[in-house]
């Protein structure tokens, strides 16, 4: 099976780009559900819950200020992974667009880095937050918020999580960054965790995030220095 080629989009500026992230993570909620998953994400659709539509739009706007050197903005980098798609593909319902040269790119996953940016319950847990203390004093750390592919596009999506996260690495780089870090769910036998370690990232910690009537929501930090 050949490899499939992605294109890196960087300029990220449409609002649809936002409708096409929450789309992307309402399309991974049944897939986790089916493989055991489940208590990652709950099952409420992501374009429904409103600090996760204010958090998409945000990485547009935070992204654009950020390459457009606006003055006190935050930094941070949003990409979208894109396959070129011949015209007889069926693309209805899905998130594409055509460009000059009337071709068609099918957008099949999406991440945001961002400088010096900490999820609260990372920032507040007594598991990590001396390594927040740490990491903010001894250089610039950056941080993944988003990374998601869009499970309706079915194969074409394939790869595209290591391809962003590449992408992410670089950019952490020409900013200056010592590290790159991002957290995630460690339940399932800490299947998700395996795949960022072999992605090149180290668990440097463990942490329960506490929930009314449920066990908790069990996670890792991981980082990948540079």
């Amino acid at each position: 099976m050949a490899e499939t080629k992605f294109h890196i989009r960087e300029v990220c500026h449409n609002p649809r780009d936002g409708d096409f992230i929450l789309a992307a993570f309402d399309s991974a909620l049944p897939h986790l559900a089916s493989v055991g998953s489940g208590g990652q994400w709950g099952s409420t659709p992501f374009s429904e819950r409103t600090e996760a539509r204010q958090r998409a739009y945000d990485s547009i706007s935070v992204s654009e200020a950020s390459r457009l050197n606006q003055e006190g903005s935050e930094h941070g980098k949003l990409f979208i992974a894109e396959v070129e798609m011949n015209h007889d593909s069926d693309l209805q319902g899905l998130s594409f667009r055509t460009d000059d040269h009337g071709k068609r790119f099918l957008s099949v996953g999406a991440a945001f880095v961002r400088e010096r940016w900490w999820p609260g319950y990372v920032k507040a847990h007594d598991s990590t937050k001396s390594i927040v203390e740490n990491a903010n004093a001894n250089g610039v750390p950056y941080y993944v918020e988003i990374l998601i592919s869009d499970f309706r596009t079915g194969a074409a999506r394939k790869g595209a999580g290591a391809v962003l996260l590449q992408e992410m690495k670089a950019y952490s780089i020409s900013r200056g960054a010592k590290a790159l870090y991002l957290d995630c769910w460690a339940g399932n036998d800490g299947n998700l965790v395996k795949f960022y370690t072999g992605q090149g990232f180290v668990k440097v910690a463990d942490f329960l995030v506490e929930k009314p009537g449920s066990g908790g929501w069990p996670g890792s930090l991981l980082k990948v220095e540079f």
